[in-house]
């Protein structure tokens, strides 16, 4: 009896299999493996979440409240949210993938789809360039201020645009780095920064402390 011809699904998983292992297996030596790690390691929660905690209480600045409110929270969304879908699809991760190298410290990142790595730069990415206004009037504060931070500011301005184009070619970086280091399929990373993007949305028009408080206030009245 004949085989029944594979599905569409089952022909892009193959695809997606194929383009993988070449990309890793062709430009993996492009990049020395310490950049590839410290990528890696740059966009783990571990790292980011309290880092951008303690930018927040390093810039205390008042029009900062509502970046770094939909930042931490979005970060909380994120790994909930990449955890539930892991969970669900149970891909497992390219066999040239060196586990000896990877921190896995929940059972859900023993799977490979969707890229918690690629969400979370990309949901970095998204929140800046939604913030930049803020960040631009948070930037005109620090100049005020003057001392060191104040000098690094500027008169043009454009150290909000600087800092927007490096965040988003990290982010860049990063996702294809998951690639070529075999942490990852193609359509993981794809998949992850398309979620990172759309977290960064709801966490931009939603995810906010002063919104949680006034619900707060109101549930108690």
């Amino acid at each position: 009896m004949a085989e029944p011809p594979p599905t569409l699904l089952q022909k892009v998983l193959t695809v997606d299999r194929k383009l993988s292992h070449y990309l890793h297996s062709k430009f993996h030596t492009y990049l020395p493996i310490f950049f590839l790690l410290i990528l890696e390691i740059s966009a783990d929660f571990r790292f980011s979440f309290p880092i951008s905690l303690s930018l927040l209480f390093a810039l205390p600045l008042p029009s900062l409240l509502p970046f770094f409110s939909s930042l931490l929270l979005g970060l909380l969304l994120d790994i909930a949210a990449v955890g539930l879908v892991k969970i669900l699809f149970r891909r497992p991760r390219p066999p040239y993938n060196h586990l000896s190298s990877m921190s896995t410290p929940v059972s859900a990142d023993h799977f490979s789809f969707p890229s918690g790595h690629s969400s979370r730069v990309s949901f970095v990415a998204a929140l800046v360039f939604l913030y930049k206004e803020v960040m631009e009037v948070a930037a005109v504060e620090v100049r005020e201020k003057g001392g060191v931070f104040g000098s690094w500011v500027g008169e043009d301005g454009k150290l909000v645009d600087v800092v927007m184009v490096g965040v988003c070619v990290w982010a860049v970086v990063t996702a294809v780095s998951r690639v070529l280091l075999g942490r990852h399929y193609f359509f993981d990373v794809f998949a992850g920064f398309c979620l990172g993007v759309i977290e960064g949305v709801f966490a931009f028009r939603v995810l906010r402390f002063e919104d949680f408080l006034r619900l707060v206030d109101k549930t108690v009245e």
